[in-house]
C-alpha cells in the first residue's frame, strides 16, 4: 500500500490483506483499486497476456479459475482475473505503510506491517482472480504461487499472524490526522495454515477474512473483505470450500 491510510489493503486483501470494492461497498473502502476491477469485470492485460493462451496452463493459473468458478456457485458470480500490469503492482511489496504512524503497542508494528503481504508478492509463477457478490457488499479474491525457494517468507508471515493473535488482539493506529483501531481474531478455520478475522474502524471501516493454506509446490490465499460484519461461521465454511477447490487443483 502506497501511503499509511491504505495499509491493510491487500491482504484482502487484505483482501491481502487485505485489501474494499466498487459502487456501493467502494466509498467504504476506496482504497483497493484490485477488488475494483472484479465489479468492473475487466483488468489491464499486458501485451503477451494477448496473444492467444498456450493450450495448457500452469497450476498457478488453473486454480484460481476453479475457485472464482466456486465462488460462483456460493453466490460470488462477478469474478475478474488480475493481470499484466496491475498483477504486476501487487507483486511489489509496498514500503513505509507506517511512516509517521504511531502503533499501540509498539511491539505489533511489525507483523501489522506484514497484513500487506501476499503470495504474488513471492515473485514466482503467480495468479489471482477476484469476485463479488451480487449486490456488490462483499469482495473475495483467491491468489497462488508457487513457493520455489520461498517457503521461509509464507512460513514467516504465519508466525506473524500467529504474533498478532496472541499479543495484538486490539491496536491502535495513530498519526498527524489519522486515528484507527483494529481488532483482531481467530475464525476458527483449521484447516488453514493461516487464518484470520480482523476489523478497522476509521475512514476505512472493513471486516476481513484471511486464509492462508500451502501444499508442497504452492501458497495459496483466500480473503474476503465487507463493509459489514463477516464473522459468521457459515462464512466459514464458504472461504474454506474454495480454498480446498483451489487446493484440489494444485501439486
Amino acid at each position: 500500500m502506497p501511503s499509511t491510510k491504505k495499509i491493510l489493503a491487500s491482504s484482502l486483501m487484505a483482501c491481502a490483506l487485505l485489501a474494499a470494492t466498487a459502487c456501493s461497498a467502494e466509498q467504504e473502502m476506496p482504497q483497493d483499486e484490485t477488488h475494483k476491477i472484479a465489479v468492473q469485470g475487466t483488468a489491464t492485460p499486458s501485451a503477451s497476456e494477448q496473444a492467444e493462451e498456450p493450450a495448457e496452463m500452469p497450476p498457478a493459473q488453473v486454480a484460481p479459475t476453479a475457485g472464482a468458478v466456486m465462488a460462483a456457485e456460493l453466490g460470488f458470480p462477478a469474478s475478474a482475473k488480475i493481470q499484466g500490469k496491475d498483477l504486476e503492482s501487487l507483486a511489489t511489496p509496498p514500503t513505509d505503510t507506517l511512516k509517521d504512524i504511531v502503533v499501540l503497542p509498539a511491539q505489533c508494528s511489525a507483523p501489522i506491517e506484514d497484513l500487506n503481504w501476499s503470495p504474488v508478492q513471492l515473485g514466482t509463477e503467480a495468479a489471482r482472480t477476484d469476485f463479488t457478490n451480487e449486490n456488490q457488499s462483499i469482495t473475495g479474491s483467491v491468489e497462488v504461487a508457487k513457493l520455489g525457494d520461498k517457503a521461509a517468507k509464507v512460513a514467516a508471515h504465519n508466525k506473524n499472524v500467529a504474533t498478532i493473535l496472541d499479543e495484538c488482539k486490539t491496536v491502535k493506529l495513530n498519526g498527524l490526522d489519522y486515528r484507527e483501531t483494529l481488532k483482531f481474531s481467530d475464525p476458527g478455520v483449521p484447516e488453514a495454515d493461516s487464518a484470520l478475522y480482523y476489523s478497522r474502524d476509521g475512514q476505512y471501516a472493513q471486516d476481513s477474512l484471511v486464509l492462508i493454506k500451502s501444499t508442497d509446490q504452492y501458497a495459496v490465499m483466500v480473503s474476503f473483505m465487507s463493509a459489514t460484519s463477516l464473522q459468521d461461521a457459515t462464512f466459514n465454511k464458504v472461504a474454506t470450500s474454495i480454498m480446498d477447490t483451489v487446493l484440489a487443483q494444485l501439486p
